[in-house]
Order: C-alpha cells, then structure tokens, then sequence
C-alpha cells in the first residue's frame, strides 16, 4: 500500500537503511520547525560557558576528595553534571527530532558509546591492573568486582548494597566509587529518549500532519510530571534510607529532569532580557558555591537539600542563552582555562579518584590535602593524555556504526579480560595465605563449654596471644575465619530478617523477634547498637544452653551517645528507636535486659556522652526488670585485614597496645553503671590483657575491624560470656 506524503512512514528504504524499530519520519516537519528550531539554535549548540561549568563541577568534586576543606559540600559537582547532562542530551534529541522530523535511538545510543566507554574502559583497565598490584588480595577481589559493575553501568547498585551493610563501612572506599554517577546517567540515557519519542511522536500516527513541535507541551507535562515524582520520593527517601537515596536512580532523576526542562523551554527562555540573565548567572554561581562550602557530609543528601545546587546550575545555564551581555557570568565562565579543564573534566573525573585511593592505600595511610593536590594534578595530567589520545580522536573519527560497535566491544573485552586475569592472580594469593582447606566460618553452635578468664583478668588464649605478639611469633597458620569472610555470621547467629534496625533506614522498627529457644518462658532483651550485636552469637550460644528466648532489639549505628541527644543528623531516629525499645521492655518484662553500645573509649569527647546514655538508659530498664550492661572493650588501633596481609605481619605487628588513659573509658563504664544499680558483663580479659589487644587470638581471627569482634570469635567466647553474664545476674534469679 502506498502511504499519502502527510502519512508518517518508517525509515527502512535503501536511501534510508534501517535505524531502530521506534524512529518515525516526518516529511512535513520542517516546515514548522524552522522558526523554533533557529530559535533555540543559540540555547542547544556548543556553548563556552556549559564547558565553564563542567570545568566549576569537576574542580568541586576532585577538590571535596583531596580533602580541602572549604569545599566540605564539593560532593555537589554530581549534581551539576546531571542537571548539565539532562540539559544537552534532551537539546540534542530535540534538535534531531526539529531537524529531521525523527529520533533515532541507534545513533543516539552509538554516539553515548563513542562518547562514554573508550575513555571509562581505560581508567577501568588500568585500575583493576594497578589494583592487583597495590591492594591485598581482600581489597583488591572487592575492587576488581566493583570495577565490573561499574563496566556494566551498574555500580549505583552495587554501591547502594555495600552501604547498608554497616559492618562494610569500615572498609577503605572502592578505587571505582564514583562510577556510581556515571551509571546513574546511562540508566537515565537508557529510558529517557525512548520516553521523548513517545511523547513527541506517539499519537502522530493518528493524527496526521501534526508536527512533533505540537507535542513540545505534552513533553514538558511528561517532564514536569516524572520529575515532581522524583523529587518528592528523593526527599521521603533521604529521610528514610539515606544510603539508598544517595545511589538511587529514582531520587536522582529530577536533577537530569531539570536540565531537560531547561531544554525544552530553551527557546523561550533565550529571550529573557540581558539584565535578567546576568543577574540569573551569578546567582546561580554564588548558589552552587553555597552549597559547596556549606554542606558538609552530615547534611541529608540528596532530597530537598539537592534543590540548592541544582536550581544554581539551571540559573547558570538559562544566563548562558542566546547573547552574552558583558558582566554576564558565562563570560567568565567561557575563559579558556574554564574551557580547557571543561573539555577534560569527563577524563578528570574518571581519573581523579582511582589515584587519590590507590596512591593512599600503597602508602597505608591517609595523605595530607598537599599531597593530594599533587595527586589531582597528576590526574589532570592523565586526562589530557586520555582526551588527546583516546577520548577526542573516537569521538571525532569515529562515525560508522559498525566501526562504533567493535570499539565499544573491545572496550568491554578488555575491561573483562583485565578483571578475569586479576581476579585469578588474587585467587592464587588467597589460597597461599588461608591455604586449600579453609571454609566458610561456622554455621552451626559451636558449644558452650570453654574456658573463663583466669586470676589474671583474661582468657587463657588472649594471654597466650599476647606474649606471642611480645617476641614478634609469626601469625598462626590456618586463621578462621576466612580472612575475606570475616563480616559472615552464618544462618545460625543471623536473626530472621526485619529483626534489627539499621541506621541505612530512618524509620523505627516495629517487628519483635524471638530467638534462642523462642518456646522458653525465660527471657532476655539485648538492646543496643552494633556494639551490642557483635555479642549475639555469644548470646545465641548461651541461650541454647540454658533454654532462654532472646529477643534482640538493635540499630545499628545509634551509638549510646546518640540516645538521649540531638547528635548527629540521625539522632531524632536513635531516639524514636530507643523510646519504641523502652516500650517493647516494658511489655516484655524480660528476666534481664543485656544493654550495649560503642564507648568509644579512643575519644574521650565522645566516650562521655556515651556513658551517660547507657547509664540513663539502665536507670529506666530497671524499672521493667534486671539490667546488665555490656563491657565495650578498646578494640584495635588499625584495620585486621589490611595489617594481617601487610608484608612482614606477625603477631607483635597485628597488636594494639593501648595508653592508660584510652582504658579509662571502659572502667568508668564500670563504675557508673554499678553505681545505677545495673550489673556489669566484663569483657575486657576477653580480647585484651595490660593494655595490649591482638588481632589473632588462638588461630582465630577476633576482629572484623577495628571496633567490631568477628562472630567466629564472639561465639568462641560464649562459655566466658556465659560465666561473666551469671555472675552479673546473680544466677539469673527469677523475679
């Protein structure tokens, strides 16, 4: 059937070979796209002054991570990028869709991989070679898959993951963190043009001779509609489960939203007087450097706090529109310079973060802001090379589809070959230090009977491993648990899920768990933070024993000092918590409740506070029934894995030896939650003897960082735990 010339036909002629399933021509377009398109021509085309504020975002970014510290808030650079990114990627479609009267989604989506993958496999590549040879072999493993979710354009996901597990909070930050950004803005790219065709071009199949310019309306209301949503979710997100707000997709995409707002409107927003566009740019500068020296990392990000940056950046943009009258800021945001680093600041980005974390992981410590200036600049360096190089030349020279295709493949093969080759060389390392025979850590009850600490104040094994550490022993062969399983508590120490509040999430727990022996009419509450649950196995151990139900009531991050304050941005949570765990107690009326949290004895500013919050929490158990409080012993000065796979660790190497006056802490925990008329679970001898605190006790591995007890360990101690915990109670009398 021949189609009349008004009627839309697909492209697939051998003048017009095939472009993708969803892209309509419209031979009647540009007689009524002209107008508008010469209109906006000026707004959509290559503008100074968008490279002068890529250049403003990446120097925020790579200046917040080499630690300067009036740029406490330069996290926000991302949030420029995106609202610039929605900004071109929507000016672009529009401007084909006004041109040819279709949207190609092929070429769209073969132009982003000319545009974005040579330059990430690069830095991937190199990354995951220079992490083999700088990481040990548990850094470098977690890296090397980082870097493939990254690859794949997933590492948001991968990144929220990892950030509400607390106990992997520790860790040093992945070498491919800031992947997390890029993903976000593929994953945008992957939906986002496919929705402007159907808003621009969905119903002129049925209704014929109307232009895609008529649907401009329809695809702002889809706009404004999609990013309203967004936001509103951003900011219950942000209050709800911060760390998955931070990552998600779903709370970023108003932000691209916004600059694909600007896009559509472009070509009435061009004809803003002068006056009004000057006064727009710089307030849109003085608002994005509000945000970068006024935020820090306490501040609740993204949500409605993210509005501040980001209407900076549509303020920036909207000034740059059509002539640039003099004093406008997009003049000085068009300097060469500004412009240079702008052309560079994709290379920028990518490099700046890997060097800044390998170069302070092969050092072993934290490097001061001088240093890591060196660093950034080096990284520049890197950029320039890889934009002269790599990135510029595909992007230029680079035109068929096929020829796209097989560097975009090559760039992916690489990158996987990389991987899988490091991750065979780190195998092969794991295996020499654990050996062939090491396993998973238990996952049954490993048994109540073991030994309680001597006349000495401590464990047999803790004094034993504590005079190995005096002559400097090798480690023990065969640690347990496997050194890169150490967070691992097995399904036996695991409460069902739902059971423990976790400082990822804001809102207050409602589900009450009984474990141990959920039948037994004898009943003990464990409430507290993280510091608390490292006990559970100890006390799951206890509870088979004995025939007790344990009901654990837990929220990891509330520290004690957080439980009657306004300290830090989720203390308003740790209280809610505290008060619907004060409730449960009540109405429980458990034998006794077993009360624990982070003294953070290491500093005195914070253990204070601590200790008065533990303390008033056992004045007001008391009133529903025995209270036992938890030792919180030292810990360790260092990261276990890190120092265990350092070169030349031994014993003396992996031992913390603390001054008096960090134990003080500890002890007055003692006294004052005696003195409230709470029992007190010693736990000191359990990991430490005078002052020294190794990381190996026997052959097993105590710690999992540097303040949370590995649950191998935890359970390995139950028989002490038991014993000290009976004598705090009194033989757990009935009431």
């Amino acid at each position: 059937m021949r189609l009349a010339p008004s009627t839309p036909t697909v492209r697939g002629s051998p003048a017009h070979p095939p472009r993708w399933h969803a892209v309509v021509h419209y031979p009647a377009l540009h007689a009524h796209t002209t107008e508008r398109a010469a209109s906006a021509s000026a707004s959509l085309s290559h503008r100074a002054d968008i490279q002068g504020l890529r250049a403003v975002a990446v120097l925020l970014v790579v200046l917040g991570h080499a630690g300067v510290g009036f740029v406490s808030g330069g996290y926000v650079g991302v949030d420029v990028f995106f609202v610039l990114s929605g900004f071109l990627i929507t000016g672009l479609l529009l401007a084909e869709a006004r041109k040819h009267g279709s949207v190609s989604l092929l070429d769209f989506y073969v132009r982003r991989a000319r545009r974005i993958l040579p330059a990430a496999a690069l830095t991937l590549l190199v990354t995951d070679a220079a992490t083999y040879f700088v990481l040990n072999f548990v850094r470098g493993r977690q890296a090397v898959e980082d870097s493939l979710h990254a690859a794949g354009f997933a590492a948001n996901f991968q990144f929220a993951a990892r950030g509400v597990d607390y106990f992997a909070k520790g860790s040093p930050p992945s070498p491919v963190l800031h992947y997390w950004s890029l993903s976000v803005e593929e994953q945008f790219y992957l939906v986002w043009p496919l929705l402007l065709s159907i808003a621009l071009f969905g119903f002129a199949v049925m209704r014929r001779r109307r232009p895609a310019t008529a649907h401009e309306g329809r695809l702002l209301g889809l706009v404004a509609v999609l990013s309203t949503a967004s936001l509103a979710w951003s900011i219950h997100l942000t209050s709800a489960s911060p760390t998955t707000a931070y990552f998600s997709p779903f709370t970023r995409a108003w932000e691209l939203g916004l600059g694909a707002t600007l896009a559509v409107g472009a070509s009435t927003l061009a004809r803003l007087p002068a006056a009004a566009r000057v006064t727009l740019g710089w307030a849109g500068l003085a608002t994005i450097a509000i945000a970068a020296i006024g935020f820090s990392d306490s501040t609740p990000f993204p949500g409605s706090a993210a509005l501040v940056p980001t209407l900076g950046t549509a303020a920036a943009i909207v000034a740059g529109m059509g002539r640039m009258p003099r004093g406008a800021a997009a003049r000085a945001l068009s300097i060469r310079p500004m412009v240079v680093v702008g052309d560079r600041s994709y290379a920028l980005y990518l490099w700046h973060w890997p060097v800044l974390i390998l170069a302070a992981d092969y050092a072993g410590h934290d490097l001061p802001v001088t240093v890591k200036l060196g660093l950034v600049a080096a990284a520049f360096v890197l950029s320039c090379v890889t934009y002269a190089l790599v990135e510029d030349p595909i992007r230029r020279r680079v035109r068929r589809r096929a020829t796209t295709g097989i560097v975009a493949l090559g760039c992916m093969v690489a990158v996987l070959a990389t991987a899988m080759v490091a991750l065979a060389g780190i195998d092969r390392e794991r295996q020499q230090f654990e050996g062939p025979t090491s396993n998973a850590p238990p996952t049954a009850p490993l048994g109540i009977h073991g030994p309680t600490t001597t006349a000495r104040g401590a464990l047999p094994s803790v004094i034993a491993a504590v005079q190995a550490a005096r002559r400097a022993a090798p480690l023990p062969s065969g640690l347990m648990p496997p050194i890169d399983r150490l967070s691992a508590l097995g399904p036996a120490y695991s409460p069902p899920p739902g059971c423990i509040g976790h400082d990822a999430s804001r809102s207050v727990p409602t589900k009450v768990c009984r474990v141990g022996d959920p039948t037994s009419r004898k009943l003990v509450v464990l409430l507290g933070d993280s510091h608390a649950m490292m006990w559970l196995p100890a006390v799951l151990e206890m509870a088979w024993h004995d025939h007790l139900a344990v009901v654990p009531l837990l929220r990891l991050g509330c520290s004690p000092g957080k439980w009657f304050t306004n300290r830090g941005p989720d203390g308003d949570v740790c209280r809610a918590w505290l008060r619907w765990s004060f409730d449960q107690v009540r109405r429980l009326r458990p034998a006794v409740t077993l009360v624990g949290g982070n003294i953070d004895g290491r500093h005195r500013a914070a253990a204070q506070p601590a200790i008065d919050g533990v303390v008033r929490a056992a004045q007001i158990l008391r009133r529903a029934g025995p209270v036992v409080v938890i030792g919180d012993p030292e810990g360790l000065s260092f990261e276990p894995v890190d120092r265990l796979l350092s070169n030349g660790a031994n014993m003396a190497t992996c031992t913390t030896t603390w001054a008096a006056g960090v134990l003080a802490a500890y002890d007055e925990e003692n006294s004052e939650a005696k003195r409230a008329g709470a029992g007190f679970l010693g736990t000191r001898g359990f990991v430490c003897y005078e002052r020294h605190c190794p990381a190996v006790i026997g052959s097993t591995i105590a710690w999992l960082d540097d303040n949370h007890l590995s649950g191998l360990y935890s359970a390995e101690v139950a028989g002490a735990f038991r014993a000290a915990f009976l004598r705090s109670t009194g033989g757990l009398r009935r009431r």
